[in-house]
């Protein structure tokens, strides 16, 4: 007996032995050590807290030779030698303090850090391991502990850590999600659907959680499940703003596009359901040519039901307006721009379709109007400026088109298409005001940016012929724009009325009645033109008709077109 007590006295854990070593190294101690000691842990913790971190270093390392198991100053040591990135250091220290003080919490969540750190995770997975059964009712480390497990993809310890939390706090949204897709994960799917189907039956009422089941047996191939769950969250929950998008989607990847569009439009009539999902849905259910051009008739449906379920959201308004646009339906499209203008004036993209579609609409009072409204508004933006250029013109105001123009081209940056369209312009005003040489050289500055523009070409040699000038060049360009529109009758009247007056007459009399042939509506000009080119050509009596021709077509043609009638003589 005496024996077995001796041999049983003998034996000594480690923890024991660091626990012994260190009540030694206290009582070896002085008492001036342990006021030396208390001193400087004071004064190291006050030069830390002030940010001065190498005399906090220097102290507390004071302290450690004065009591070599002080684990307070290695904790707070380790902590500067992190924040410094001496990662390596830190960890020997803090190993070191956690065999003086294993149970100490601080203590252990900073080796973690330090070990995560390192990328030593599983060493990580160590440490919660131990605080799990130092803490076993403290849940957050068993969180820890989990998410250690996935960091090291060892799914199956994970699953068996949040069967612990479970057991602990009950079944939870987190926890099921978590191992329905560690499950996943581990290619066992009927058990993470078994996660979901806990999860619905500890909330049998959770409409969510129904489909997130139903989209689990989707995601498995399980149509007719998943559809019964789907039919039950209707049931069940008939104003859930998204299960009818969701039975879009299943019937759209089963084949039934009716059905899905049916599903769709119920979705869209929910006013629970938020714009920006719905547009977002639009952007994913259709392609731009099938939104525009195959389902044209499905968009229109869709963006009408988003205006009469939002009727003050100006981004439905825009989504309803630009699909008419695009069908030409002006009038309807201009209403429903404007509406949107009420609700949200800050839109610049609004006031451009605005713009866009009374020029189209060739309402030039009111784009006048609009374009300086969104000049005022936006003063940075070159197309209004544009615009508001354009309407003056066709309002014949040319001093403010020129104004608007040469404000406008300040404005443009890194766009060289439109810069070469305010040269156009420009070109097109100076040309009005008989600045010749300025329309020119902006005519010019046009062709260097977009040496193909058959507009500018074509305008430039016109302007050019009626003056007399450079008709060699005239002739180049007007060539160059029928070749780059083929079918356009107004630059083949152009470049027939060139070759006019270079004196090549026959070949003026074959564009000019090609001009004539192709045009859907008579023009003055081009039939003045051609009575021109016959009287040349000595055939008077056709002149004549077609100068009688122009006239009762009406509209713009020479200042001497009654003369040639009256006196059936050419006059130029």
């Amino acid at each position: 007996m005496v024996l077995l007590a001796v041999l049983f006295g003998s034996f000594t854990s480690p923890e024991s032995l660091y626990a012994q070593k260190k009540q030694k190294a206290k009582a070896a101690l002085t008492e001036n050590d342990l006021l030396n000691r208390k001193s400087l842990f004071f004064d190291a913790n006050k030069e830390r807290i002030l940010g001065n971190t190498d005399k906090a270093e220097v102290l507390f390392k004071r302290v450690l030779e004065i009591d070599p198991n002080h684990d307070a100053s290695m904790y707070e040591l380790a902590r500067i030698y992190m924040s410094q990135v001496r990662i390596e250091d830190a960890v020997l220290l803090m190993e070191n303090a956690i065999r003086i003080a294993p149970e100490n919490v601080w203590y252990q969540l900073l080796l973690a850090d330090l070990y995560r750190f390192s990328r030593q995770y599983d060493k990580v997975v160590d440490v919660f391991k131990k605080l799990t059964e130092l803490y076993p009712d403290k849940v957050d480390y068993y969180f820890d502990l989990a998410l250690s497990y996935i960091i090291i993809e060892d799914y199956k310890e994970a699953i068996v850590v949040y069967d612990k939390i479970e057991s602990l706090i009950g079944v939870s949204e987190e926890i099921s999600i978590q191992k329905q897709k560690l499950y996943q994960s581990i290619n066992k799917p009927s058990k993470a659907i078994e996660e979901i189907q806990k999860l619905v039956k500890a909330n049998p009422d959770n409409s969510r959680y129904l489909q997130i089941l139903a989209e689990s047996y989707m995601s498995e191939g399980n149509d007719k499940e998943a559809l019964k769950i789907y039919e039950k969250i209707a049931l069940v929950d008939p104003e859930n703003p998204y299960i009818r998008i969701s039975l879009s989607d299943f019937y759209r990847k089963n084949g039934d596009e009716q059905k899905a569009f049916e599903e769709l439009k119920k979705g869209f009539a929910n006013p629970a359901l938020d714009l920006q999902t719905k547009i977002q849905i639009l952007l994913s259910y259709y392609s731009l040519d099938q939104f525009y051009n195959e389902k044209k008739e499905q968009a229109y449906e869709l963006s009408e039901i988003l205006v009469k379920t939002h009727p003050d959201d100006p981004k439905a308004l825009s989504i309803y307006g630009d699909l008419l646009y695009r069908n030409e339906q002006f009038e309807e499209a201009h209403s429903t721009f404007s509406k949107a203008l009420k609700y949200d004036s800050s839109n610049y993209a609004i006031w451009e379709q605005m713009m866009f579609i009374e020029n189209e609409m060739k309402k030039f009072d009111q784009l006048y109007q609009t374009s300086q409204t969104a000049i005022q508004l936006f003063p940075m933006q070159p197309l209004p400026f544009l615009f508001n250029g354009f309407a003056n013109m066709q309002l014949k105001n040319y001093e403010l088109a020129l104004k608007s123009f040469e404000s406008g081209v300040l404005v443009v940056v890194d766009n060289d298409l439109l810069l070469a369209q305010f040269y156009s312009s420009l070109g097109d005003v100076y040309n009005q005001l008989k600045d010749h040489k300025k329309s020119d050289d902006a005519y010019d500055k046009a062709l260097r940016i977009k040496p193909d523009d058959a507009y500018v070409l074509n305008n430039y040699s016109y302007y050019l012929s009626l003056r007399n000038e450079k008709l060699d060049k005239a002739r180049e360009m007007a060539r160059k724009a029928t070749e780059l529109s083929p079918e356009n009758p107004s630059f083949q009247d152009t470049f027939g009325w060139v070759l006019y007056k270079l004196g090549e007459y026959e070949e003026a009399e074959k564009w000019i009645k090609k001009a004539i042939d192709n045009e859907e509506a008579d023009s003055a000009v081009e039939l003045e033109h051609y009575g021109d080119v016959l009287y040349r050509l000595n055939r008077k009596n056709e002149a004549f008709d077609y100068w009688q021709k122009a006239k009762q077509v009406g509209g713009e043609a020479s200042e001497f077109l009654d003369k040639k009638i009256r006196d059936k003589k050419l006059y130029e």
